[in-house]
């Protein structure tokens, strides 16, 4: 029991001393539970917002479903090893990282007691998953924000919902 703990602390450290932050991927899913409901939140932070937008917009469940199973694909641990891979790299501490960050919109189908969600990101026209923080301790080159390019059969559906909360 010892040796286990030594061990998970050694790989927090390991974590802490190189600078890397990971999103793990999530299981995808197939379907909704009954009795779901459609909450919207919007800006820095999107995820943690107490605070709902309040939009008409006709949420498709099946578009969801492929939202967040597209996100859930990205693996950030293999993606950390393969960097070339992500669609975009935006530095920390730059204006653009500031700017994307800003449109943070987190989509969820919430019930009682959880939620299912997804959160993208505007930038430059087009919707992002954020996948990937890499510090630059030990590898300065690789230092900022990765972010992969939602796909073009769900940008057009979700650029809907997008448009009406960035207006």
């Amino acid at each position: 029991m010892k040796k286990n703990i030594e061990i998970i602390i050694s790989i927090i450290l390991m974590c802490a001393i190189t600078g890397c932050e990971i999103n793990l991927t999530k299981e995808k899913i197939s379907d909704l539970d009954d009795g779901y409901v459609c909450e919207y939140r919007y800006g820095r932070n999107a995820k943690y917002s107490t605070e709902l937008v309040d939009i008409d917009f006709e949420f498709d469940e099946q578009m969801f479903i492929d939202l967040y199973n597209e996100k859930a694909q990205y693996n950030p641990v293999y993606l950390r090893k393969h960097i070339k891979e992500c669609d975009l790299k935006l530095m920390h501490g730059s204006d653009e990282e500031d700017q994307i960050l800003d449109t943070a919109i987190s989509i969820r189908a919430a019930y009682a007691d959880t939620y299912k969600e997804v959160v993208v990101y505007e930038y430059k026209d087009d919707l992002y998953f954020f996948v990937l923080d890499m510090g630059g301790r030990t590898e300065k080159d690789k230092e900022g924000r990765y972010f992969m390019k939602v796909s073009d059969n769900l940008q057009k559906y979700w650029k809907q919902l997008t448009n009406q909360i960035y207006k």
